[in-house]
């Protein structure tokens, strides 16, 4: 929603509105007594005000702190690079300050790797045209180069 939004060139209050008739089962519920619970006379729902409440009905501040907070210490461990990929991507917008720059995100990832692939991806990262996808896209060619030149010798040692 808060991406299409500002594309419709949506008001406070229409995007609040438009953003409540998108909502389903339990959600519409949530609304209704929320909505009730402001009384007759409340001034018509702003977006900020509505999305506020909505998240902390559905996604309370201890569990964005807690998800940032797991974002902060994410490592790729023994996870693939695609795995790290996609957990990388999904916690990272519970921390969007953190990764509000390019260069930020590409740090926070790289930061993150395994230590067979830090090295030659901290290096590549310095480049000033470096984004997120290329760093994601080179550090999984890395890996898959290494699980092959592993799967040779393994194969020469049988």
């Amino acid at each position: 929603m808060q991406q299409i939004l500002p594309i419709m060139h949506a008001t406070d209050t229409e995007s609040a509105e438009l953003a409540s008739y998108r909502l389903r089962d339990v959600a519409v519920n949530w609304y209704e007594t929320w909505e009730q619970a402001r009384g007759p006379l409340a001034p018509l729902v702003g977006w900020r005000e509505f999305y506020e409440a909505f998240l902390q009905q559905y996604l309370p501040i201890e569990l964005r702190r807690g998800k940032q907070d797991r974002f902060l210490r994410l490592e790729q461990g023994n996870v693939s690079v695609w795995e790290y990929n996609m957990q990388f991507n999904s916690l990272a917008k519970y921390a969007p300050l953190v990764v509000a720059e390019t260069s930020d995100r590409v740090h926070q990832f790289v930061g993150g790797l395994g230590p067979h692939l830090i090295n030659e991806c901290t290096t590549s990262s310095l480049s000033l045209n470096m984004d997120i996808t290329h760093i994601q896209a080179y550090e999984q060619s890395l890996e898959d180069q290494k699980s092959q030149q592993r799967a040779a010798r393994e194969h020469d040692l049988a």
